[in-house]
């Protein structure tokens, strides 16, 4: 029995698979799509759109298979859900298990609440943004690991590493591997370990031999 409703629409073609859902998932074709039955995979080729719950996901290519609730993308892939914007080469999602892994190019980008107010009293809002390798995601939470050449930016801060993980329920990323932080002052910080707080202006370091440069 499939676990989810997916609805494939093309120019003049709609495909709907009812079923005892969690999910309801809605394809949009651009060009051309082989269906090969519920329990094979659907390949979709000339651009399209993927959209469930809160995420809409866009690329060129994508092999989907129903019954797994998986999907293969390819080609420009961008991936929206609220404040979170993801692109990259390729992406494997799980929409089952609400888990994508993402490749190549990746770059992602998060609005922040701070706990800083404004004038108004208002909460202020900073911008988080991450390239790397690769990444995988859970959908659910938005906590996320990234590996390969991984680049942080927050504000006026830098941060180059080879591992990140960020937690969203800590508003946190954990960064280890050739740790490197540079700060809005030119101030820099090589450790083996950071955790750098997204919702404020506070980093912690550890490792064996740590090196802080700055100007007087």
């Amino acid at each position: 029995m499939l676990a989810l409703t997916l609805a494939v629409v093309m120019p003049c073609v709609l495909l709907s698979l009812p079923a005892a859902a969690a999910k309801t998932v809605k394809v949009t074709a651009d060009s051309r799509l082989t269906h090969q039955g519920a329990k094979g995979d659907t390949i979709i080729e000339g651009g399209l759109s993927i959209e469930y719950d809160d995420i809409r996901i866009t690329a060129d290519k994508a092999t989907v298979n129903m019954s797994a609730g998986t999907a293969l993308l390819t080609g420009g892939v961008t991936l929206v859900q609220g404040d979170v914007r993801l692109t990259s080469d390729a992406m494997n999602i799980n929409m089952k298990a609400d888990e994508a892994t993402m490749s190549g190019n990746v770059r992602l980008t998060k609005l922040e609440e701070q706990q800083e107010r404004d004038a108004a009293g208002k909460p202020v809002t900073s911008t988080i943004t991450l390239a790397c390798s690769t990444l995988k995601i859970s959908t659910a939470t938005q906590d996320f690991e990234a590996d390969g050449k991984v680049t942080l930016g927050k504000g006026g801060q830098t941060a180059q590493c080879d591992h990140a993980v960020y937690s969203s329920s800590a508003k946190s990323v954990v960064l280890s591997g050739a740790v490197t932080i540079k700060g809005e002052d030119n101030e820099s910080i090589k450790c083996d370990k950071a955790t750098i707080y997204t919702d404020r202006d506070r980093l912690e370091a550890e490792g064996k031999s740590m090196e802080i440069v700055f100007s007087i």
